[in-house]
């Protein structure tokens, strides 16, 4: 079987559908364990500011969800998403990286935002591509099982990552969840 009839198949793209799903999630949670300490840090300490970081993530999908659907479908190829939300998410881990303002952690959540407002909406538009309608419950099913598990993941591993190596592990980590 080609690599192309590989990748086409149904399960092939379940699988990695639901990879990019747990990716994604663990990207958005990972930086929950270090976010306090880059706030006091920064002497980040008004609630406003810290709703404003945490608001930053969904004003960055609802930017880019559903333009990302649009080109997809437009192109007839999920691809092209799914590679700027990967590299999305490589640039994300590089702002938290030298993250030391408040316009640092504005943007990084921003830029994480945009990066999943691509990922996860292409993805599970991928299953629907290659699965029947009476099938695709059970699919979606998976989708959703790996989507929580990024959410369990992703807080417990920055937590790990940053007691080890603090805020820069955190990003690296993150910056590497671009090679998807």
């Amino acid at each position: 079987m080609a690599m192309t009839d590989i990748r086409a198949s149904p399960t092939a793209v379940v699988v990695g559908s639901c990879i990019a799903q747990l990716i994604d999630n663990i990207t958005y949670t990972i930086s929950f364990a270090c976010l306090p300490h880059l706030f006091e840090d920064m002497k980040l300490a008004s609630e406003s500011q810290i709703g404003l970081v945490a608001a930053m993530f969904g004003i960055g999908g609802f930017l880019t969800s559903s333009l990302s659907g649009f080109v997809s479908d437009r192109l007839q190829s999920r691809k092209l998403p799914l590679v700027v939300g990967s590299i999305g998410y490589a640039i994300c881990g590089c702002v938290l990286f030298f993250s030391h303002k408040l316009w640092h952690l504005l943007l990084y959540r921003l830029l994480n935002g945009m990066a999943s407002g691509l990922v996860y909406p292409i993805s599970t538009a991928a299953v629907g591509d290659v699965y029947p309608h009476k099938l695709l419950g059970l699919q979606m099913a998976l989708l959703n099982v790996f989507n929580n598990a990024g959410y369990m993941i992703g807080p417990i591993l920055g937590g790990a990552i940053y007691d080890h190596a603090g805020v820069r592990g955190v990003s690296t980590v993150v910056s590497m969840a671009s090679h998807n």
